[in-house]
């Protein structure tokens, strides 16, 4: 009889012990990295800060040069009653690299995701069905952009921009 209530005790000290760690969320295995498109080590022309002077306003726009897989860039604007606008090269969630970008005038919050669909020396541009924009470097050590965006299945150009370096 003590032998059956030991191993009775036993049992319910065992299970009230073993319960927390069952009822412990599952976690996934990390995802694995993401690994840079062919030329993504070359995005080091983009590093360095630009600006635009648009009638005694100025513009300014700083990127990073490829460290870990990642590029990252930042906008910050006095025009239109002034912009914050955060910009990252890298992977999405499906390891798809791509262009994401958040800015204040939605509150930082609704990144937008554009894959990468040129990526050579000199240039980028990032482009889905809804328009695209690229990056070119410019021989003084500027960049130039060029924003679209697709509607009834027309491209039209939305934005464009001459960044000088800042010297």
């Amino acid at each position: 009889m003590k032998s059956l209530a030991f191993l009775l005790l036993s049992s319910v000290l065992a299970g009230s012990m073993a319960a927390p760690a069952l009822a412990q969320t599952p976690t996934t295995a990390p995802a694995t990295k993401a690994t840079p498109p062919k030329n993504f080590d070359t995005l080091g022309w983009l590093a360095g800060t630009r600006y635009i002077d648009r009638n005694g306003t100025k513009s300014y726009e700083t990127w990073t040069g490829p460290s870990g897989g990642y590029v990252s860039g930042a906008v910050a604007s006095a025009s239109g009653g002034g912009l914050a606008e955060f910009f990252v090269i890298g992977p999405n969630d499906q390891g798809v690299y791509g262009l994401k970008v958040a800015n204040t005038n939605k509150g930082l919050t609704n990144w937008s995701f554009r894959p990468i669909t040129v990526l050579e020396k000199g240039k980028i541009k990032f482009a889905d069905g809804t328009g695209s924009f690229s990056i070119e470097a410019t021989p003084d050590g500027g960049i130039h952009n060029i924003a679209t965006k697709i509607e009834n299945g027309k491209e039209t150009q939305t934005g464009e921009w001459f960044w000088l370096p800042v010297k």
